[in-house]
């Protein structure tokens, strides 16, 4: 519980200014953290983020935090002084079983499983899962395809994007196909989508009210709490494992890569030289020496084999719960900016047209050189990054520098908070920041960019695992969709996109655009 003594509290938020950082005024034992939660994320940031620069100090409750945006110290945090920066804000998590997940996991524990599940990503594994994929992108483009022939001409790209995004986890995690097309109601898409309803009333209680409340069975069924739905996944999960050790059999999924490293007698390796010879291919500016360094450094050292069955459970969890709404809004957002910019959109139709086959069909390795739909994708990501802000805490007194003689001094268990949203839309990186101009990330341009100023998937050791597989998702139904497609704005069409308040997510209302057959 996070309410106390006033005059305690009012001794607390003087942390800042001491130290001469500026920041917006707490209110008394919130901090900071209502405004973000009535206003929306994004708009927030970006008004403190005009009015305090790229440094200024935030209150959550009573617990001091950091917003930094200078990119010198992005790279300190996420890459060179890694090891003090090592794990995410340590928070009483809404689902218990994100403790065992690579996102929540913290120190040795993180250490272990990011070296294990990292070859489960590197470009062989994913080739290996691509005709899955091909599969899922069928299927999608045959059933809208039906809608479309049959009369509709108006689709909400949040709904379409979504079934497809989960047809493919589905299948590339499990080898199960969810037949979300023809039943909408499938357990696997209203139990996921439930996960990810933000109710900000609900959010700020669960903030406020003693733990023994909130773990409280009749709570949790009162309130759908997403522990409930997360049970669903982890059932099936789990007996998914039984029966594959009980039959034998193998398959070409996520799930089979994790229960190969289980066994105690695998040759999988740790990951860290996976990872750094995969570095070079990845969807990001930042990649470099230091960075493949930090990375080999971060995994060094784990000789265990081995995943918990817990563990398993874990990231077959966050694979879903990860994945799912991500992908689908990112694909969401592309879509609606083609929509409203038809001249990029014929762009990308005809590069896309020339890298099919006489049979129509496209390979990994061409798929993932295409230059304008690369482009196309990364100016989504950076206008709208699916995750608003990254979070680390410092684990030991450190000095950040800047550069001359600026330095500030962190303490033990202050939380650096990186608003990602805010750089990506700060003009002196990216003029004209609301603006869609894929233009930015060709390869003659991508130069431009400063690194540390473009951040969807993070950077450094604990950058998001699961980067190629979600452009490689995204890229391929994408280059398909377009040949068979034509999207375009509509009276319905909201513009600019208008987005719910108290996500954790950049999600928006609605995404209407207009559809027909080229």
């Amino acid at each position: 519980m996070y309410l106390f003594n006033y005059s305690k509290y009012c001794r607390l938020i003087n942390y800042w200014s001491e130290r001469n950082i500026s920041g917006p005024k707490p209110i008394p034992y919130f901090g900071n953290t209502l405004s973000p939660i009535l206003k929306g994320k994004q708009c927030v940031e970006m008004e403190w983020y005009k009015t305090y620069g790229r440094l200024y100090g935030v209150y959550e409750f009573a617990k001091p935090g950091l917003r930094v945006s200078d990119p010198v110290l992005i790279k300190q945090i996420l890459v060179k002084d890694f090891h003090t920066f090592r794990n995410r804000r340590q928070d009483a998590d809404k689902i218990a079983v994100f403790k065992n997940t690579l996102n929540r996991a913290r120190d040795g524990h993180w250490k272990r499983i990011r070296a294990l599940i990292s070859p489960t990503f590197t470009s062989g594994k994913l080739k290996h899962m691509y005709p899955l994929i091909n599969e899922c992108c069928r299927d999608f483009l045959a059933a809208l395809n039906t809608d479309v022939s049959t009369g509709r001409t108006e689709v909400e790209l949040k709904e379409i994007m979504g079934a497809y995004s989960m047809d493919v986890i589905a299948s590339c995690a499990f080898a199960t196909k969810t037949n979300t097309y023809s039943n909408p109601n499938n357990p696997f898409t209203t139990k996921c989508k439930a996960m990810f309803i933000e109710r900000p009333f609900i959010s700020f209680l669960s903030l406020i009210l003693p733990t023994f409340i909130i773990n409280n069975k009749l709570w949790k069924v009162m309130v759908k709490d997403p522990d409930l739905y997360a049970k669903f996944f982890l059932d099936i999960s789990r007996d998914l494992i039984f029966e594959r050790k009980n039959s034998g059999k193998t398959y070409n999924d996520f799930l089979q890569l994790l229960i190969d490293v289980e066994r105690e007698d695998s040759n999988t390796t740790t990951g860290a030289d996976s990872v750094a010879s995969d570095a070079l291919e990845g969807h990001h500016v930042n990649e470099g020496v230091d960075e493949q360094m930090a990375e080999k450094q971060a995994l060094s050292g784990v000789v265990e084999k081995k995943l918990t069955e817990k563990e398993i459970l874990g990231q077959c969890f966050l694979f879903f719960a990860a994945g799912y709404e991500t992908t689908a809004t990112t694909l969401s957002y592309c879509v609606y900016e083609l929509a409203l910019n038809p001249d990029i959109q014929d762009l990308l139709v005809a590069e896309t047209k020339e890298a099919f086959n006489y049979k129509g069909n496209i390979d990994y390795d061409t798929l993932c050189r295409l230059p304008l739909l690369d482009a196309v994708l990364s100016e989504t990501l950076r206008h709208y990054p699916p995750v608003l802000r990254l979070e680390r805490e410092a684990m030991d007194d450190v000095v950040l520098t800047r550069g001359g003689n600026e330095s500030i001094k962190i303490e033990k268990g202050v939380s650096m908070e990186i608003p990602i949203y805010s750089i990506h839309h700060d003009p002196d990186h990216y003029p004209n920041p609301f603006a869609f101009k894929p233009d930015r990330f060709l390869p003659e341009n991508r130069h431009n960019i400063k690194p540390y100023t473009y951040l969807p998937f993070g950077s450094g050791p604990r950058n998001c695992i699961a980067m190629r597989f979600g452009l490689l998702e995204a890229k391929l139904v994408l280059a398909k969709m377009i040949q068979q497609f034509r999207f375009y704005s509509v009276p319905n069409t909201d513009v600019p996109v208008v987005f719910n308040a108290g996500s954790i997510l950049l999600e928006p209302k609605r995404l209407v655009v207009g559809v027909g057959l080229r």
